[in-house]
């Protein structure tokens, strides 16, 4: 389903704000959009156009692809170094090198995009590629301390932009934090802290005035939250009927995951609550995926909830308010990280359906 765009807030001057700008393409033209705000003309003379400052949505941004550019280019060095040897390490390099590059495109305003494309199809004379970031990880080990730093921009940015972007940021996010344990594991790293807790998720950024973020529309708030609680609580009852048939370590961390489970229910419940939306309530019983849990869907079971959750809180994300984020960015963020223990593969920017540019 295609991603909802809403603008901005109009400020209280008249003129349009810079991420209106960006997402239109118009910055290159914008000076005739804007006279009124550009004091006064001389006659002959064009008028003086002073852009606004960035707003929260284009600090973040910008920040994100400076971050996705050092990664990237990490991935490639990694490439380079190659090792035949190992599938696994193999297998991570080449998905970072292939999925990298989409999210950073994801990030890139109309105008960006287009020019881009320009100069790779018809570059000027003399011009040379852009320069790699003066500090390319140099080994998996500098990769993954990048990879962390990049899991944790995008969690805190998905925490204050506009929803329309905080849906494909926090989708990085959870790609990143999937791959990061990937890569770990692959080349036999230090264990990868937890994504942060819903409380450690709070706004860290001053919000230009000038330009404020917007959140997304009512009713995509309902549709996820009560969606999203429905998946919780029927998790949390399948868990349940794993503890049932497990022993020892395995029994008490599925009776751990179905208290995960039912207390996020719940907090999304008091969200629905105080938002005005419905809040659905915890059943019985929950049908099980085929009728049967036999031995080889309790194998696919966990996965299977994991993917859905995934799935269910990032689209929460992008249309919660602000302060409402936190529970479903820590969630998305977690069943990212437990996902990389069964999925080798994982789509660039999950939930999200991409399109690359025929040119790129």
């Amino acid at each position: 389903m295609p991603l909802p765009i809403h603008s901005s807030p109009a400020a209280p001057a008249p003129r349009l704000a810079r991420r209106d700008l960006l997402r239109a393409g118009l910055l290159g033209g914008a000076g005739a959009l804007l006279l009124p705000a550009c004091g006064p003309v001389e006659l002959g003379q064009p008028a003086t156009y002073t852009p606004p400052p960035p707003g929260i949505d284009d600090l973040y941004r910008l920040d994100l692809l400076s971050q996705l550019e050092r990664v990237i280019a990490g991935a490639d060095a990694l490439a380079e170094a190659g090792d035949g040897r190992d599938p696994a390490r193999a297998a991570i390099v080449t998905t970072l090198t292939q999925t990298l590059p989409v999210q950073r495109r994801s990030l890139l305003t109309g105008a960006e995009l287009e020019k881009e494309i320009e100069a790779q199809e018809d570059p000027e004379p003399g011009q040379t590629p852009p320069a790699p970031p003066m500090d390319v990880p140099a080994d998996a080990a500098e990769q993954r301390a990048a990879l962390l730093a990049l899991r944790k921009l995008c969690t805190q940015a998905a925490r204050q932009v506009s929803g329309s972007l905080a849906r494909p940021i926090s989708a990085i996010g959870a790609h990143i934090a999937w791959a990061t344990v990937r890569l770990s594991s692959a080349f036999e790293l230090e264990k990868v802290p937890a994504p942060p807790a819903a409380e450690d998720i709070v706004p860290v950024r001053d919000v230009p005035a000038t330009d404020p973020p917007s959140i997304g529309a009512a009713s995509d708030l309902q549709d996820s939250l009560a969606s999203t609680q429905e998946a919780e609580w029927r998790a949390g009852y399948l868990r349940e009927a794993l503890a049932a048939r497990s022993e020892g370590r395995e029994r008490s961390a599925q009776e751990k995951l179905v208290e995960v489970h039912r207390g996020r229910a719940a907090g999304l419940g008091d969200i629905a609550e105080a938002a005005g939306a419905p809040v659905i309530s915890r059943r019985a019983v929950y049908p099980v995926p085929g009728g049967v849990l036999d031995e080889q869907l309790a194998g696919r079971l966990p996965m299977l909830l994991t993917q859905q959750l995934l799935i269910e809180h990032l689209a929460v994300v992008g249309a919660a308010p602000f302060e409402d984020r936190p529970l479903s960015l820590s969630a998305a963020l977690t069943e990212a990280h437990r996902l990389a223990a069964w999925r080798d593969d994982l789509t660039a920017l999950p939930g999200i359906e991409v399109e690359p540019p025929p040119s790129l």
